[in-house]
């Protein structure tokens, strides 16, 4: 229902929340996940990538590694690779002072899981 929904309206988001619902999407277990990401991607690519300010960029990553993580994902259902290198890359770059919790949590188990 919440990918119906966001699918519907995915045109009409700005960056912050195109990346608000791609945050929601990597928190929550749903099967709609990888197919969102295919709609989230093409809507990402058509804003630009300097649309999307390094916060922003960090919870695209978060949605594409959830759905990477899944069983054997489809191809077509992850996200272009310029866009997932630069979501990961955000990641990576960020100053540890102003991470959450979560995001230190998420950065150190990828870190040690060599991702």
């Amino acid at each position: 229902a919440i990918a119906h929904a966001s699918e519907q309206r995915i045109g009409n988001f700005n960056a912050q929340e195109l990346a608000n619902t791609a945050w929601a999407f990597a928190i929550v277990d749903t099967a709609d996940r990888g197919a969102f990401v295919k709609v989230l991607s093409a809507r990402a690519a058509e804003m630009g990538l300097a649309a999307f300010n390094g916060e922003q960029r960090r919870h695209l990553h978060q949605l594409f590694l959830s759905v990477e993580l899944d069983a054997n994902p489809p191809t077509e259902l992850l996200a272009p690779i310029g866009l997932r290198d630069a979501c990961r890359q955000a990641m990576a770059d960020n100053n540890p002072t102003r991470m959450s919790k979560l995001q230190e949590d998420v950065s150190y188990e990828l870190t040690r899981m060599g991702i």
